[in-house]
């Protein structure tokens, strides 16, 4: 082949492969230009957005009369962008005076976060702090407003309040029972950026910002004080290890007041020890003693197995027989007594025979009825069941039901399964349920979202715990008969276990309890270990109140007493009688009315 048809032929090919890479080029432009312009628009849409987070509020819990008990209020949050920052050594320097923090730390800490675009450094800082930093005007530093909860009162009501994590989501209590309504929802602001990230243009909000809802208690503030108050005091005289107490209405279930001695702050809760944080009232089963006695004389009555009239042989000595073992009294033995004064006197002889007179079956059967061994489902986290044996468990043979029959051995309530069965006596024979919120109003107060006291016709959310109906566990007459000729007595007699927490201006009626500590192992107690109880309620014709306190191992070498009657009936007494006289003079036109009609003059609540 001549040179010049070679020439000739690679000349061919390069136009050939020019052809072929103009179309390779026209194509790719083509792919990019039409088959991707969609992809690479969003794409770039996409970088030039800039997302600015509009933060919301946690919902307020109030109590029954609008007190604020728990509310999140602005604070703010410094943070950086690693990525856009030109000189990490003198930002951090100068963040480190500013916020006070470890300049050196925050260094390494930018470096290694170099290639991010979040970073956080301080959270809820000081309003000076927030001026620094403000003056600093560094390119990279960003301050965002968030929120921190704060509980106005203090410790008051902390067991029922419980507490939320740093990022202000539930963790205990009413806190976590009721995220659902409290969690607010941020919004969000989309802006156009330019390459450097600064502002073009802003847009209208993406996503509307809504904050949480109202969570209006059933507890008093002013109750709730008073019974911590007694506590503390009780505690305090007596050396004890610490106290449960519980006010409640024993018509409707609302609970006005519920604590635990020692307590804490909501606000520093993940810095106390957990045995602190448990709501005792709710967890902790324990043994109630001659609390248990006016349940097992009311079954008996409901079944007809004896009247109050009807004399029980006490005798004048121990009580033996096969399979008992030795039941002894207190102090004194009583000999023939009727059966109010088998209550009256706490006789434990008096008591055991009558749950012999009932007999096994019948009697588990109606301590089921009471709630006894279940929860009462009290609408907050952790409630325990209480222990009630089974009887193919303990086979239930005399030892066990007589002894049952003031509340050892196979029974063991919590404090608020021992109230709630007390206000089944109280209100006439209706096992009500308790709870610790009346309903929840919308976030700016305005008008009601959910009113639990009220039967529904549904339910917002399935985790909702709503109006149960009362159900009819023991005849009225039984226990109003209960109620004001026994129990009553328990009071009035200078001889009956709780004349301390005898009152001149209102009939008081309740019940002491004295109860050994199990060992740790199950056999046997504690040697001068106890938990002394009383457990009590007012005006005895028409009860408004129950009131339950339960101190936990008084130190009995102080010569002071250690019997429910000694220890626990006097602040009882007390808590009766400034709670009523309390509610003598409360102005219901200021309160939140969460009654059966609904909640109202809730405006104020705006914030």
């Amino acid at each position: 082949m001549s040179t010049k048809r070679q020439e000739w032929w690679k000349g061919q090919l390069c136009l050939v492969s020019l052809v072929i890479l103009f179309l390779v080029v026209l194509g790719r432009c083509w792919y990019l230009q039409v088959e991707k312009n969609e992809h690479f628009k969003g794409k770039a849409a996409y970088q030039q957005l800039k997302k600015i987070p509009q933060s919301a509020r946690r919902g307020l819990i109030v109590d029954r009369k609008g007190q604020i008990m728990a509310i999140s209020v602005p604070k703010h949050m410094v943070r950086l962008d690693p990525s856009i920052i030109e000189d990490p050594s003198y930002v951090a320097r100068k963040l480190g005076t500013a916020l006070q923090i470890n300049a050196d730390k925050l260094h390494k800490k930018i470096l290694k976060r170099k290639n991010t675009k979040y970073m956080e450094v301080k959270r809820f800082i000081s309003d000076q702090q927030l001026s620094r930093v403000k003056e600093l005007k560094i390119r990279g530093i960003v301050i965002e407003r968030e929120f921190q909860r704060q509980y106005p009162m203090g410790q008051l009501a902390a067991h029922v309040l419980g507490f939320t994590d740093i990022y202000g989501e539930g963790l205990e209590g009413v806190e976590a029972r009721y995220d659902h309504y409290l969690r607010e929802q941020p919004g969000e602001w989309r802006m156009k950026s330019d390459v450097h990230r600064r502002p073009i243009d802003l847009h209208a909000p993406a996503q509307q910002r809504e904050n949480g809802k109202i969570v209006v208690l059933t507890i008093d503030s002013v109750i709730q004080n008073i019974l911590e108050e007694q506590l503390q005091a009780t505690v305090d005289k007596f050396e004890a290890k610490g106290a449960t107490g519980i006010v409640m209405n024993p018509n409707s279930g609302e609970v006005l007041a519920m604590a635990n001695y020692p307590t804490f702050d909501p606000k520093v809760a993940r810095q106390t020890d957990i045995s602190i944080l448990r709501n005792r009232a709710l967890t902790d089963p324990v043994e109630p003693g001659s609390l248990f006695k006016p349940i097992t004389v009311v079954s008996a009555l409901e079944g007809d197995v004896v009247k109050l009239h009807h004399k029980i042989d006490c005798l004048e000595g121990p009580y033996r027989g096969k399979g008992i073992g030795t039941i002894r009294e207190y102090k004194y033995y009583f000999g023939k007594i009727p059966v109010t004064d088998v209550i009256a006197r706490s006789s434990n002889i008096g008591t055991a025979k009558i749950a012999q007179k009932m007999g096994k079956s019948y009697f588990y059967d109606m301590l089921e009825k009471f709630g006894f061994g279940q929860k009462t489902g009290i609408d907050l986290y952790g409630e325990g069941r209480g222990i009630l044996r089974p009887l193919s468990e303990w086979k239930w043979g005399e030892y066990a039901l007589t002894r049952a029959s003031y509340g050892q051995g196979p029974v063991a309530t919590t404090p608020i399964q021992m109230i709630h069965g007390f206000c089944t006596l109280s209100n006439g024979g209706l096992k009500i349920t308790p709870r610790v919120v009346k309903g929840v109003l919308s976030g700016d107060g305005s008008h009601v979202v959910k009113n639990f006291l009220v039967k529904p016709t549904s339910s917002p959310l399935k985790t909702d715990i709503t109006y149960k109906e009362p159900v009819r566990i023991v005849s009225e007459k039984h226990a109003k008969d209960i109620v004001n000729k026994a129990l009553t007595a328990v009071v009035n007699r200078p001889s009956g276990t709780a004349h301390n927490a005898f009152l001149e201006h209102v009939q008081v009626f309740g019940k002491t309890g004295t109860a050994q500590v199990p060992k740790k192992d199950g056999r046997g107690y504690e040697e001068n270990k106890y938990v002394s109880s009383f457990i009590g309620g007012a005006p005895a014709e028409r009860p408004k109140i129950c009131v339950l306190i339960m101190v936990y191992q008084p130190d009995r070498s102080l010569g002071l007493g250690y019997t429910g009657g000694a220890v626990s009936a006097s602040a009882v007494g007390q808590v009766i009688e400034q709670t009523l006289a309390y509610l003598d003079v409360e102005e219901p036109d200021q309160a939140i009315q969460l009654a059966n009609q609904g909640l109202e003059d809730a405006s104020h609540l705006h914030y």
